[in-house]
C-alpha cells in the first residue's frame, strides 16, 4: 500500500475511534451541590441521592454530592429519614454545580415557626401548616376571614417543608419544590404557576421572593420600590428573575424591600431604603446592591425598616431604623451601614420584629432589644431597651420567630412559648391579653 493511503487509513481510524475516549453520550450531565440544614446552615450528611430510583451516592459529612453521566430528563431524588428536604427532587436538563437543597429536621413537634404582623404560623413535623390570630385577609389559609385563637389548619396543604408569614399574606414551600400562597383576600393556599425547584420562600407585605436550588432568586407581586429586583418598578403577577444575582443560599423580604445571602457570606439588598433598611447610602435600588462591611454571614433577617445579620463568629450586626433601639448598639441613632450589637456572642439564630429584634444563643437562652410597648422583649416590663436583655423564664430553646410585635419560641421538649402583643390572639394562649413574659402555649391541633 502506498504511504499516502496508509496515512489516510490511520487518519480515518483515528476519526472513528479516538472521539469515543473523550466524549460522553449526548445529553449526559454532571450535577453537584450541597444539602444544608435550615437551622444552622451546615451540611447534612448521609442524604440518599438517587437517579431514576437507583441509589447513586450519599452526601459527604459536609453535605456535598456529585453525580456524573446523568442523562437529560433523569429524576434526581434526595431523601434522609427524619428530614424534610426542599426540593426533594429535580429533573436533569443540563450540567449544574452548587445546587442548594434545604433540609428541615423533624425531631420536634414543630419544624419551623414564623411570625406575621398579628398572626402566627407553625409547620408541624407531619408537613401540615397551622396558624392563629388575625385573619381579615385570609392569611391563616383555612378558607375563612375569621380570627382564630385555637390554631387552624391551612386547607388542603400537606408535604410542606418550609413556611413564611408576613403582613397579610403567607407562603409555604412543599417538598416537591413548588410554592403555595394565600392571604391578601385569597382564603386558602393556591400554587404559584411556572415556579419549580424552589428551596426557600420569603413573604413580603405585597410581594413574594423564592430561591431556586440553582442559586437564582425570583419574585412577583408589587414592585413600586423595585422590591422584585429585576431593574424595573413594574409589578408582576408571575415570577421574574432578580438581575445579576446568583449563588444565593438564603433570602428575606419585608414591606417593600428584599435581601439575599450569597454562599460567599456577602449580603445583597434591593427595593425601598427610606429607613436605611438596605444598608446602603442611596434612596433605594431596583436591582441588588452589596451591603458593605458584611462578611462571613450565615443568616439574615429583616423587618420593614431594619436588617439583621448573624456572622460565623456568633456576633450579630444590624442596620437601618433605630428609633427604639432595635439595632442594639446602645443608641437610638439610625445607621446606613451595619453596626455590631453590643454584649451579644455565641448566637445561633436571629429574627426581626417590626421595631424589635430577638436572638437565640448557643446555650438555649433568648435575648431581645428594641421596642417594648406590648411586652415583646419578654422581661416583665414595657420599657424599651437599646441593648440586648435576656427574655425571662426561657431555657433550652431551639427555635425562635418574631412577629410584628410578638414572639414565639420552641424548647427542646417541644413546648411552645409566646410573649408580646396579643390583641388578635396571635400568641395562641386563648386570650387577647398582652404578655410581658413568655407563657406556655397549649395548642389544640385537631
Amino acid at each position: 500500500m502506498a504511504p499516502k493511503y496508509k496515512r489516510l487509513l490511520v487518519l480515518m481510524l483515528f476519526l472513528f475511534i479516538v472521539p469515543a475516549q473523550f466524549l460522553t453520550a449526548a445529553g449526559n450531565h454532571t450535577i453537584s451541590g450541597w444539602i444544608l440544614n435550615s437551622a444552622t446552615g451546615q451540611g447534612i450528611p448521609l442524604v440518599r441521592v438517587t437517579v431514576d430510583g437507583i441509589l447513586a451516592v450519599g452526601t459527604s459529612p459536609q453535605g456535598y454530592f456529585k453525580l456524573a453521566d446523568v442523562k437529560t430528563g433523569a429524576q434526581i431524588r434526595f431523601y434522609r429519614d427524619g428530614w424534610l428536604l426542599a426540593p426533594n427532587f429535580i429533573t436533569a436538563s443540563d450540567s449544574q454545580s452548587n445546587i442548594i437543597i434545604i433540609g428541615h429536621e423533624k425531631n420536634e413537634p414543630f419544624m419551623q415557626l414564623s411570625g406575621g404582623h398579628s398572626y402566627s404560623m407553625a409547620l408541624r413535623n407531619d408537613g401540615t401548616v397551622w396558624s392563629w390570630g388575625h385573619n381579615r385577609f385570609g392569611q391563616i389559609g383555612n378558607d375563612t376571614v375569621t380570627e382564630s385563637s385555637p390554631p387552624a389548619k391551612a386547607s388542603g396543604l400537606t408535604g410542606v417543608a418550609a413556611i413564611s408569614a408576613c403582613f397579610t399574606q403567607s407562603a409555604a414551600l412543599k417538598e416537591d419544590g413548588t410554592v403555595w400562597v394565600w392571604g391578601r383576600s385569597i382564603k386558602k393556599p393556591e400554587p404559584v404557576k411556572d415556579l419549580a425547584d424552589i428551596s426557600v420562600v420569603a413573604a413580603g407585605w405585597s410581594h413574594m421572593m423564592a430561591l431556586r436550588c440553582d442559586g437564582t432568586v425570583w419574585g412577583w407581586g408589587l414592585n413600586d420600590a423595585g422590591q422584585l429586583g429585576n431593574g424595573t418598578d413594574t409589578q408582576s403577577a408571575t415570577p421574574v428573575q432578580v438581575r445579576n444575582l446568583n449563588s444565593v443560599v438564603a433570602i428575606a423580604a419585608a414591606r417593600n424591600h428584599s435581601i439575599a445571602l450569597k454562599k460567599d457570606g456577602t449580603v445583597w439588598a434591593w427595593g425601598a431604603n427610606e429607613s436605611g433598611q438596605l444598608g446602603i447610602k442611596s434612596n433605594g435600588s431596583n436591582r441588588p446592591k452589596q451591603i458593605s462591611g458584611l462578611e462571613g454571614i450565615i443568616s439574615i433577617a429583616t423587618s420593614a425598616t431594619h436588617g439583621v445579620a448573624l456572622k460565623n463568629d456568633g456576633t450579630v450586626w444590624t442596620w437601618g431604623d433605630n428609633s427604639h433601639g432595635q439595632l442594639g448598639d446602645g443608641t437610638n441613632v439610625a445607621s446606613l451601614s451595619p453596626v455590631k450589637v453590643l454584649e451579644l456572642t455565641e448566637v445561633t439564630a436571629i429574627s426581626a420584629g417590626e421595631k424589635h429584634t430577638i436572638a437565640l444563643k448557643k446555650d438555649g437562652t433568648v435575648y431581645a432589644w428594641g421596642f417594648n410597648h406590648d411586652g415583646q422583649l419578654g422581661d416583665g416590663t414595657i420599657i424599651e431597651s437599646h441593648v440586648p436583655i435576656q427574655v425571662a423564664n426561657l431555657s433550652a430553646i431551639t427555635a425562635i420567630a418574631a412577629g410584628g410585635n410578638h414572639n414565639l419560641a420552641q424548647s427542646s421538649n417541644g413546648v411552645l412559648w409566646g410573649w408580646g402583643a396579643n390583641v388578635n390572639g396571635q400568641l395562641g394562649d386563648g386570650t387577647t391579653l398582652n404578655r410581658s413574659k413568655p407563657v406556655m402555649l397549649q395548642l389544640d391541633l385537631r
